[in-house]
Order: C-alpha cells, then sequence, then structure tokens
C-alpha cells in the first residue's frame, strides 16, 4: 500500500474513531461496562442501568416504558456502532464486555470513559466531533506547533503544504482558497463551539487554546507514522494484532 493509501486509510478510521466517542449515550454505554468489567453485563441489565442514568433515577425506579425504549435504543444504534468500532464485544448469550481496543490502554481516554474528568457531556460531545475530521485534526496539528495567532490564509496555505508535502511557493491558489472557505464557514466554527480554537472572523486571526480534554497525541501531524501494532490475546492457541488507530508515535532520529 503507498503512504498516500495508508495515510488515507489511517485517517479514515481515526474520523470514525472519534465519530463513535461523539455521543454522550454511547459514553454511558462504555462506561457502564467498563464498570463490570472484566466479567460483563447482560443487554437487559445494561438497559436498566442506562435509563436510569438517562432518567436520573435508581435502576429499580425505571419504568417499563424507560426500559424499553433504552432497550431497543441499544440494540439498534448503541451497540452496533460500539462493537464495530471494537469498543465492545458481545457474547451468543448477550453479554456485553470491553472489546480488546487500544484505546482503553490511553489512560486519558480511559479517564474520560470512566468519568474521572470535569468536562460534561456537551463539551466533550463538540470537542469529539471537531476531532472527527482529518482536516480538523491537520489544523489543530499546524496551531500546536506555532508560538502564536495565525491568520487564516497563512493557515490555509499550512494545510495544504502539508496535505500535498509540498512548500507554500509551490501550492495553486485555488487549492488555498477552498481550504480557506472550509475553514471560514465549517472548520474553524466548529473548532471554535469546541473550544479548541480562538478564532475571531473579524480579524481572520486564529490560534490554539490547549483545551485539556484533548491528549495532544490524538492530533499528531499526517507525516509522522499514524499506527502502531499491538499485540492481544484472542485465545490460548493463537495471538493477532491490533491497530492503533488514533495515537501517533514520533519518527525515529
Amino acid at each position: 500500500m503507498s503512504n498516500s493509501a495508508s495515510s488515507g486509510s489511517t485517517a479514515a478510521a481515526r474520523d470514525e474513531f472519534f465519530d463513535v466517542l461523539a455521543d454522550a449515550r454511547r459514553r454511558t454505554v462504555l462506561r457502564l461496562v467498563h464498570q463490570r468489567s472484566p466479567d460483563g453485563i447482560g443487554k437487559d441489565e445494561l438497559a436498566r442501568h442506562l435509563a436510569a442514568v438517562t432518567m436520573d433515577k435508581q435502576p429499580t425506579e425505571v419504568t417499563d416504558d424507560d426500559y424499553r425504549q433504552a432497550l431497543t435504543d441499544l440494540h439498534h444504534r448503541l451497540v452496533p456502532a460500539l462493537t464495530d468500532g471494537g469498543f465492545l464485544e458481545k457474547s451468543d448469550d448477550e453479554t456485553i464486555t470491553l472489546g480488546a481496543h487500544p484505546a482503553f490502554d490511553d489512560p486519558h481516554l480511559e479517564a474520560i470513559v470512566s468519568t474521572r474528568h470535569d468536562a460534561d457531556d456537551a463539551t466533550l460531545d463538540a470537542v469529539f466531533r471537531a476531532l472527527a475530521a482529518d482536516r480538523r485534526r491537520t489544523i489543530l496539528a499546524i496551531l500546536a506547533d506555532a508560538d502564536g495567532p495565525f491568520e487564516t490564509e497563512t493557515l490555509a496555505r499550512r494545510v495544504v503544504a502539508r496535505n500535498t508535502e509540498s512548500t507554500e511557493r509551490g501550492i495553486a491558489r485555488d487549492r488555498v482558497d477552498e481550504v480557506l472557505t472550509s475553514f471560514v464557514h465549517v472548520h474553524g466554527p466548529m473548532l471554535a463551539d469546541a473550544t479548541l480554537v480562538d478564532y475571531d472572523a473579524e480579524t481572520g486571526r486564529v490560534v490554539d487554546t490547549d483545551q485539556p480534554v484533548v491528549d495532544p497525541e490524538w492530533i499528531q501531524s499526517r507525516d509522522a507514522p499514524a499506527t502502531v501494532t499491538v499485540e492481544r490475546r484472542v485465545d490460548d492457541a493463537a495471538r493477532s494484532t491490533h491497530q492503533l488507530i488514533y495515537r501517533a508515535q514520533p519518527r525515529s532520529p
């Protein structure tokens, strides 16, 4: 596979990773299953606890309607997204356990899943939604490396240069205009709403905010290797590998 193809597939995997986490109910499910790790929890019991959290009740106070709504959401939306992403696993008897996703090895993310953090759900939704696009992560990586604010046009040039692996002098004007327009109308406002940047649309200046929710490794530049391989136990006789899609490792000197 070429470097560009590999980079594209890695970017798409990261997009999916952060998109899965950009939902408070999915994170609640992860937390509830995490609390029962490693034994897991049955889907019926999980539905009752999810309804209790949603309705701010004790599990014994959950009504049948609350329970059925939570069970339907689990069955059709929440569990499929989390199992497809490798965060959860479901056995034949409907027991749900944490998957072997290497994200759980990241203390920063594990703290978010287990709610050992100060951010509210709305902030986390906005942050993960903003991170679920390669263009926005590239913008954040460029801003993180800067000593101060950027003019939006200069930032657009840097984004194009990084994406095309070329110098700023050699990039086409129409590509700069496309990136600049998308930043002004889409990416800049979304990053600002997530408090990941300070963006002044009138002056055209933008600077990162060092949002404490975000691990700097989550926005590593694409020009560094973006995947590593870790081993996980599948059974007593075999081992397989799993890509760590969200943490880039710095290039060796």
